[in-house]
């Protein structure tokens, strides 16, 4: 091997094995660690009485008359309520305006750079905005603006909590629409613009061209970006958390799976369920692969069954075949008869 190209493959692995490491550390030995411990009686605090117990662990989790099986199962109502509405407005809106900023309006690069600066701060950081701006008492500042003592993130869960979420859906939005948009703005400008200006000779309107034209020809950016959105809040935990007031502390495990393992792994007085709390954890895991799976199924790309696309493949094969005929018997016979 020349020494350059060793060189190059050193830098290569050098770069590499960072990631690898950290990926092995935090990813892969937990991941395997915590399948191993759904299968035992697990207790880090007293690890003299741990032991093997097989399936007993996922056989409780789908014992629907287990008061804390239940209170899994019931987070994924909420979650799986919130992911209807926010997924597609968290396509639809950075769409939008990805759109009209392709335009260029007057100051679009401006805009442009508003839209995805939210994006890259911190879930603490929002909750400290969004905590100040909707404060339930006289200091939150549209109380304070408009002279309210609204009680915005109060409420328990599934009970009197609906402006609480209604706040981290404003929040969610404003928070991660600038990935999307980023994402999208780039397939948009990589449509021809030759497509729009024959879909205009053609009589084609500006909605009849973001139909024909904008959406088959971005399919594949809004694939990715409903797979990622998707992944995101089957896992919602972030916004939950930071945005609530001591009201809704009570029952915070019921708002969602992720929630749910994270209470019960971070309280002490459950220690001795942490072998139950991981196969929670493993189911979790295969619902959100499930979901992934099929929405990656949904929106990929289909082949043409199309009638007359196989009939003029099928005619197309039979022109070929019968040129390749002509050419050998002209072949064969010299480019054809002598005429005396």
């Amino acid at each position: 091997m020349k020494k350059s190209k060793r060189r190059k493959n050193s830098v290569a692995v050098a770069l590499l094995v960072p990631y690898v490491a950290v990926f092995l550390l935090f990813s892969v030995i937990p991941c395997v660690m915590g399948f191993v411990f759904s299968f035992m009686k697990y207790n880090p605090i007293m690890p003299d009485g741990n032991k093997f117990v097989g399936f007993d662990n996922y056989e409780t989790l789908f014992n629907f008359n287990n008061t804390v099986s239940l209170k899994f199962w019931k987070s994924f109502g909420t979650m799986f309520l919130f992911d209807i509405v926010m997924v597609p407005t968290l396509i639809v809106i950075p769409l939008t305006l990805a759109y009209l900023i392709n335009l260029h309006p007057p100051g679009y690069k401006f805009f442009r750079a508003v839209i995805y600066l939210p994006s890259v701060i911190s879930v603490s950081v929002m909750g400290i905005i969004f905590g100040s701006l909707f404060g339930g008492d006289k200091f939150g500042f549209f109380n304070a603006l408009f002279g309210t003592e609204i009680k915005w993130l109060s409420g328990k869960p599934f009970d009197g909590d609906f402006l609480r979420w209604l706040v981290i859906f404003i929040a969610s939005i404003w928070w991660q629409t600038g990935t999307n948009f980023v994402i999208l703005s780039g397939a948009l400008r990589n449509i021809p613009k030759s497509l729009y200006e024959a879909c205009e000779m053609d009589g084609g309107s500006r909605w009849r061209s973001i139909v024909h034209v904008t959406l088959p020809n971005i399919k594949s950016s809004i694939g990715i970006c409903t797979f990622n959105t998707l992944i995101a809040y089957l896992g919602l935990y972030g916004q939950p958390y930071v945005l609530h007031s001591a009201e809704n502390t009570i029952d915070q495990e019921i708002v969602s799976p992720m929630m749910f393992i994270q209470y019960y792994l971070k309280n002490s007085s459950y220690v001795n369920m942490t072998g139950y709390i991981c196969a929670a954890a493993i189911v979790f895991g295969i619902i959100v692969m499930i979901f992934g799976t099929v929405e990656r199924r949904v929106m990929g790309e289909r082949k043409r069954t199309d009638k007359y696309v196989t009939e003029y493949n099928r005619l197309t094969a039979d022109a070929q075949r019968g040129i390749a005929v002509l050419a050998d018997s002209d072949s064969t016979t010299g480019g054809g008869s002598n005429v005396e």
